[in-house]
């Protein structure tokens, strides 16, 4: 299992997001990102990791079911293209990118857009980052959050609930929570092309 990690994900060569298994076929898995790259590498031997790796299958396969029914019904309608609709907390799932301490649930994905939820533990951090094309807005819902950006990452925003953070396209920065308890933000971004590409540290 030297290709996977314990968990059976493995990091994203191009651009450095966690990948999870996808599908498994004639003893190969593959396995994609949040930017949909994808990487096959050999089932492995070790039952436990078939297991760990099986499960994420089936938990991938339930939301692409449940967005399967979803495009059947739009169908029904006759009506396929983006229309006004609510999107409830048991609609949002964490088929996106992920980094230790946070969870991040998406709301929404479209060629133009990306809306979701964010979870993070105190004293939880991202790596360095920016966003592409992508121009984000960050609303604080509950919490404290801190992001770091500008030449040599010395700029720092601190923002609490009710408070909204613009980071502008192609910002290399990080951002966590830098309070005593779990914070909660919703984040908006609109561009086209990768939503995250990992960097080595802050703007020089």
């Amino acid at each position: 299992m030297s290709e996977l990690l314990s968990d059976a994900t493995r990091e994203c060569e191009r651009c450095g997001l966690p990948m999870t298994p996808l599908a498994e076929d004639d003893g190969q898995v593959t396995l994609e990102c949040a930017n949909r790259h994808r990487h096959t590498v050999q089932l492995p031997t070790d039952a436990a990791a078939r297991e760990r790796i099986r499960n994420w299958i089936a938990r991938r396969g339930a939301q692409l079911h449940v967005q399967h029914e979803r495009w059947e019904a739009e169908e029904e309608d006759g009506t396929t293209e983006q229309k006004a609709r609510i999107i409830r907390p048991s609609d949002r799932h964490r088929q996106t990118g992920q980094t230790a301490g946070m969870v991040r649930e998406e709301a929404l994905r479209t060629p133009a857009l990306w809306a979701g939820v964010v979870f993070t533990e105190p004293g939880r951090f991202s790596g360095w980052h920016h966003h592409g094309t992508h121009e984000s807005v960050i609303y604080v819902v509950r919490g404290a959050v801190q992001l770091e950006c500008g030449p040599g990452g010395k700029t720092t925003l601190h923002a609490g609930p009710g408070d909204c953070i613009y980071v502008p396209r192609g910002e290399i920065h990080r951002e966590g929570n830098d309070g005593f308890e779990e914070s909660e933000i919703v984040v908006i971004r609109s561009g086209d092309g990768e939503l995250v590409v990992n960097v080595a540290g802050p703007a020089d």
